[in-house]
């Protein structure tokens, strides 16, 4: 397992390149190091908007779980961790994470380069965990 600090490179990126997760590592987060830099990120989302969502929305509904109150669960997501993606689009893609001191999981959505304003970044669409 590899700890990992989402967005820790944040503004230092110079040319274009493609995601720097690889879905099949086996990364592990401190949430609560992650919390405040998430929440602004979020808030931010909520204010501008974010293309990208519509891809973890797609999953969400393509997997029967709740769009409006979304619902994965650690059972689902965890067959995906450090083996593949949840999902790969141009605009980003998803991928399964663990909590360094729990058994919980959270989906990481990393941003491709044609999010404007949100270029290259690393956001945790499930920051309650997974259910």
């Amino acid at each position: 397992m590899q700890k990992l600090k989402l967005n820790k490179d944040f503004g230092q990126l110079v040319k274009a390149h493609g995601y720097e997760l690889d879905p099949t590592k086996e990364y592990i987060i401190n949430i609560e190091d992650e919390l405040q830099e998430q929440s602004g990120i979020m808030a931010a989302v909520q204010t501008m908007g974010l293309p990208a969502l519509k891809d973890y929305h797609k999953w969400l509904a393509d997997n029967n779980f709740d769009v409006n109150m979304p619902n994965p669960t650690n059972d689902f997501v965890s067959k995906f961790y450090g083996v593949k993606p949840l999902w790969t689009t141009e605009l980003s893609q998803g991928i399964v994470v663990k909590a360094e001191n729990e058994d919980d999981y959270f989906i990481v959505m990393e941003c491709s380069r044609l999010n404007e304003g949100f270029k290259y970044t690393q956001i945790i669409v499930t920051l309650g965990g997974c259910l």
